[in-house]
């Protein structure tokens, strides 16, 4: 069985904006935005063996928290245990740019797999909409 090769970067050319934005197309129906332009927030893609699979933006709260913001692995791959090794590697890039905790706004379909890799319900934003759970993580 071949090793999997794991890499979590920033899109750096447009064919890779062009992944970044069509994995989030798929698996949200969002259309696409503007790349982000605030220092604060981190565009990130998953590769496995050089070919994006994942996608997620990694927002410093400056509170000591990162906030992991629509984490997507394309719908083709799913299953396979890429989101976590997404969650670990986005937790690790938090940990290096000075954050002690990873935070989320979970769908309740999605709770339990945030709760699977450590995460807790938890109230971390006062003015979160109703239907979403918002979980938390510490990172140390």
């Amino acid at each position: 069985m071949a090793e999997r090769a794991y890499r979590l970067a920033p899109p750096r050319s447009r064919s890779e904006w062009d992944a970044y934005h069509a994995i989030r197309r798929r698996v949200f129906s969002l259309p696409r935005p503007e790349e982000p332009t605030d220092p604060a927030s981190h565009a990130m893609l998953l590769f496995l063996n050089e070919a994006p699979i994942g996608a997620i933006q990694i927002d410093d709260l400056h509170n000591c928290s990162a906030a992991l913001r629509l984490v997507a692995i394309d719908p083709s791959r799913q299953g396979e245990g890429h989101g976590r090794v997404m969650l670990r590697e986005a937790e690790a890039f938090a940990r290096r740019i000075g954050c002690r905790q990873a935070v989320v706004y979970a769908t309740p379909e999605a709770a339990g797999f945030y709760a699977g890799c450590g995460y807790d319900e938890e109230d971390w934003d006062e003015v979160c909409m109703g239907g979403i759970v918002q979980m938390l993580k510490h990172l140390d």
